[in-house]
């Protein structure tokens, strides 16, 4: 308990002292600059990994004992690790949008909408094929969490904390992205319950998502980023909105294309 309250402290000294708001984020520009990093980690993934180092390590022609030497395995660790500040960052923007929307069904529906459109691309990007159960795209995981986060606002107590019967929705929800396999399963479902928890004090939800994205090297970092954000949605006009949404299915597509016709 006393090594807790340390923590808490230092990191208090840390976030007043060198994280300083002198310098705010919208979310708007939080959200360009997720889905850059998230185009980063992707071309890595998709035109580094699945179209050139799995099928050499499945062909022979590359060595798993010599990859970490070959320039493109490089390359492709600088760009992964980029690219892990994009999901945290989404997590933290859909509670943002969560929580300030007036039509949860309507947010809920395009993100269905758009993990329809985006499944295909996915799976073409990563995986070679148009259909690949064993895996699907991460607007899944961000409906499910939405559905996890509604359970628990109606369901909260009335001085606004979790009851049970929310928990227990959060965790159905958790459940299902692991048995479906969505983009970080329910590791994912289950952070975005946490920041939506903790959304009162940024501090301590900045902490908090820090602390469960751990297990990746550089995601922590994201949160960086957040404690910046300045609770302002900024400029972001329908046809942004529309870009944001549509950014994801369109530049998988490209890379599917790219991964599966020129690699």
């Amino acid at each position: 308990m006393v090594l807790i309250t340390i923590f808490y402290k230092l990191t208090e000294v840390f976030f007043m002292t060198a994280l300083s708001p002198r310098c705010s984020f919208s979310g708007t520009a939080l959200k360009t600059i997720a889905c850059i990093t998230m185009l980063i980690d992707h071309i890595g993934a998709s035109c580094i990994e699945a179209g050139i180092l799995t099928p050499g390590l499945d062909s022979g022609t590359l060595s798993r004992d010599t990859l970490s030497a070959y320039p493109l395995y490089r390359l492709d660790m600088v760009l992964r690790f980029t690219g892990r500040l994009a999901f945290p960052i989404f997590c933290f923007l859909l509670v943002e949008g969560f929580v300030h929307t007036h039509n949860v069904k309507g947010y809920l529906g395009r993100l269905v909408l758009f993990g329809l459109l985006s499944e295909v691309p996915f799976d073409l990007a990563f995986f070679h094929t148009p259909f690949d159960f064993s895996a699907q795209n991460v607007y899944w995981t961000l409906a499910l969490g939405v559905l996890a986060m509604a359970g628990l606002k109606h369901f909260e107590k009335p001085d606004g904390s979790a009851s049970w019967k929310g928990l227990l929705c959060a965790a159905g929800c958790t459940l299902a992205a692991l048995l479906a396999c969505t983009d970080y399963n329910g590791i994912g479902v289950l952070i975005i319950c946490a920041l939506y928890l903790t959304r009162g004090d940024r501090k301590r939800q900045c902490i908090v998502g820090a602390v469960l994205f751990a297990w990746e090297l550089t995601a922590p970092l994201a949160f960086v980023l957040v404690w910046f954000y300045n609770g302002q949605r900024g400029r972001c006009t329908p046809a942004m909105q529309k870009v944001f949404y549509w950014f994801y299915p369109v530049h998988l597509s490209v890379l599917a294309a790219v991964t599966n016709l020129i690699l």
